[in-house]
């Protein structure tokens, strides 16, 4: 999962992190320190040490606003809204940041129970055309923990769900002790309990959750909660977490200090790898504590907001996707991890999936239409249904008018509750399979293939029968143990200008194959610092069959053609990965370096098991997959800066930025040899070139030449980060 930074800190020490960190100094007082000393303690549900904390909890929340010393206090709050696309399979992937607003908001709470939210400032950059809006209470601050009826989204998402600390929880919530932790601060030690909470009917609307509460006085530090299925109106809703932190105001009184809310939505009714989220933050400081309030605050609603121009004369530092913190742009944040784990543990997946369903699904764009050089066009559709268990049966089929064949699959599996891929699944296919890293999006391959008989594909025809497994939904890595049966494919597509390459002779074999293979990376903690992402695939397999005399590799032999064949046994692997770093330089300039490195070998190694190279991302400047080894290494250093260009007009979208990135680069390849069917020369193969990145850095156009025995190559594509939809 992507991380600002690496975390190996105990639950216990992480928990006490954000504790030490709510001790609030306020305005003109020193900050004090916390020492913390976490209490091992387990309980069960419906226990009476939990009931008794809560039933105390409540009486406390009801005497809150009327607490006589607590008479007004002031404070500031500074927000971010961001809108963020998540493209392809699973939580890995980091997503795109669509648009980010800051926010500046003035607080004021006086008694009895009157508050006055204004907001003063407000900034928004859209970084891709999208028109992108937020409910109303998305701008404001949670005061008093949320009331007793739960609105959120301006009742859109959540309406009316009962507080698991309202007056009447006690009949509809059941609890259980967690795990207390201490605070030492100065002169005093505090007790902070853990109670779990879920509904006592998990078929209504409510939430399940944890609330830290003083073990003293029994006021709220700290609420996380996410809700039942029955509770969330927006059947698009996948996750809808809401995080409550407190700090010690005067060493008093615990009041708000960091506010977090996380709406991710799919649709319902195309299933494709695709979701927007949307997330929130606040942080609280500055407090003013029992301060006249000004009469002219006192007459304001509750939420308000001064004139656009005001909001946009607020004086705020630098650029606001620069800002914009580093865990908000992350796939899943660990406390939505955390929030979904604790749920599913509370209560039935049931209670927490999307409801039942059938749905037309698709992996992207290419599996309902494509074209190349083994299938000719292909159109094809799938389908997937969700029962009320977390059972889904899906069955996609594609048919190529030029192969004239059906490839597709059948699997069943369950998905968690929190979910849309199962994470064990039984399944039955027949595909034909890429041997190697994607060098460009498929609707792109579709459209060259079509236009130049240009197919970046290498493909074997695979019949299997396995079973996929990955941990969690947001495990970087899945496995894959299948029986398989490969088989060469046949350029059966017919080009308008030239026409295809041969494809790949490769061995026609029957087995087994483990495969592992994942993606990940991290987000940078501030923005001058590296983003990496990586992928990384390992097999191994075992086969046995019968082959031809070595010949030409790129070549099928003549219809007809008669050849003595010779029995194999392979017992073969093989890993490919790429890694690429990108460093901000500043000045929206930055340093690229990828890596992409890949080794294979063992008894009999077939054609499809080499190592492939040669394209726009492996080897530019060199024919598609001209290199096939047991071994290759390729590095690229590209330096990226932008330059003034028009800038494009939007409409109701506004209008593209005024400038394309320019990005020059050179890279090296070294190669291991090939085998006896597919024949490389070892050595080292140069290339050097120039991309220019445009609209929204959206497109990617290339020039390049490979300087060992290659050719000057042109190519334009889409954003990598699209790639996993089309």
């Amino acid at each position: 999962m992507f991380r600002p930074r690496t975390r190996s800190f105990t639950y216990a020490l992480q928990l006490a992190g954000w504790l030490g960190a709510a001790m609030l100094p306020v305005r003109g007082a020193p900050a004090q320190s916390a020492d913390p000393t976490p209490i091992r303690r387990a309980g069960a549900w419906q226990s009476a040490a939990a009931d008794s904390l809560v039933q105390r909890a409540i009486a406390r929340r009801g005497l809150q606003l009327a607490d006589s010393s607590l008479l007004s206090y002031r404070a500031d709050a500074r927000g971010f809204l961001a809108f963020l696309a998540q493209l392809g399979e699973g939580v890995i992937i980091p997503p795109r940041v669509v648009q980010s607003e800051e926010l500046a908001l003035s607080i004021a709470w006086w008694q009895p129970g009157r508050s006055a939210q204004r907001l003063v400032g407000r900034r928004d950059t859209t970084l891709l055309p999208a028109e992108v809006g937020y409910y109303r209470d998305r701008y404001g601050v949670v005061l008093d923990n949320l009331p007793d009826r739960i609105r959120l989204g301006d009742g859109q998402d959540v309406r009316d769900v009962p507080h698991p600390l309202a007056a009447t929880a006690m009949s509809q919530y059941e609890y259980m002790m967690g795990r207390p932790v201490r605070i030492r601060i100065p002169g005093r030690e505090i007790l902070v309990d853990e109670v779990k909470f879920r509904p006592r009917d998990g078929t209504r609307p409510a939430a399940i959750g944890s609330v830290y509460l003083d073990h003293e006085t029994a006021a709220v530090v700290r609420l996380s909660m996410t809700f039942t299925r029955a509770a969330i109106l927006d059947r698009r809703i996948e996750t809808l977490v809401v995080t409550l932190e407190n700090g010690l105001v005067r060493e008093k009184y615990w009041l708000p200090r960091r506010q977090e809310v996380e709406v991710s939505r799919g649709s319902t009714w195309f299933d494709i790898p695709a979701r927007g989220i949307v997330r929130g933050r606040w942080e609280i400081s500055n407090y003013e504590v029992n301060e006249q309030i000004p009469p002219a605050t006192m007459v304001l609603p509750r939420w308000s907001s001064v004139s656009r121009d005001s909001l946009r004369a607020h004086p705020f530092d630098g650029r606001v996707i620069d800002a914009l913190p580093p865990d908000i742009q992350v796939a899943t944040s660990e406390e939505v991890v955390r929030a979904r784990v604790q749920a599913e543990a509370a209560v039935r997946a049931s209670l927490l999936a999307r409801p039942a369903s059938a749905s037309v699904t698709g992996r992207g764009v290419s599996d309902l239409v494509r074209m190349t050089r083994a299938e000719g066009i292909a159109v094809g559709l799938g389908g997937a249904h969700r029962s009320p268990m977390g059972i889904m049966v899906s069955a996609r089929g594609r048919y190529g008018f030029g192969d004239q064949q059906v490839k597709g699959q059948v699997a069943v599996g369950r998905v968690p509750a929190f979910g849309r891929v199962p994470t064990l699944q039984l399944f039955a296919e027949r595909e034909y399979r890429d041997l190697a890293m994607a060098e460009r999006a498929g609707v792109t391959n579709t459209l060259a293939s079509a236009l130049f008989s240009s197919d970046y594909t290498t493909q074997v025809d695979t019949r299997a029968l396995g079973v996929l497994y990955k941990r969690s939904p947001t495990s970087a890595f899945t496995w894959r143990l299948a029986a398989e049966r490969d088989a060469p494919t046949v350029a059966h597509a017919s080009g308008i200008v030239r026409s295809f390459a041969p494809t790949l002779n490769a061995w026609t074999l029957r087995g087994g194959r483990l495969e592992v293979s994942g993606s990940g990376g991290t987000v940078p903690a501030t923005s001058s610092s590296m983003r990496a992402f990586w992928t990384l695939s390992a097999s191994a397999g075992a086969y046995t069959g019968s082959v031809a005399p070595v010949g030409d590799p790129l070549a099928l032999p003549a219809p007809g053609t008669v050849f003595s064949t010779r029995d194999v046994r392979p017992l073969v692997g093989r890993a490919h990965g790429m890694l690429q770093l990108t460093r901000p330089l500043g000045g929206d300039r930055a340093l690229l370096l990828q890596t992409v490195a890949g080794v294979a070998g063992g008894r009999d190694l077939p054609p499809q098991w080499l190592v492939f190279a040669g394209g726009p991302w492996s080897a530019p400047g060199y024919d598609w997959h001209a290199i096939g080894s047991r071994a290759l290494l390729s590095q690229r250093l590209e330096f990226r800066t932008p330059v003034p260009a028009p800038s494009i007009p939007l409409r109701r979208f506004g209008k593209s930025p005024p400038h394309v990135t320019l990005a020059p680069f050179v890279q090296v390849l070294g190669t291991a040899a090939g085998t006896a069917e597919r024949r490389t020369v070892s050595g080292v193969y140069p290339s050097a070139g120039v991309g220019m990145l445009f609209f929204y850095d959206l497109l990617r156009a290339d020039v390049a030449r490979g300087l060992r025995n290659g050719t000057w190559r042109f190519s334009i594509d889409i954003d990598r980060s699209f790639w996993g939809i089309l």
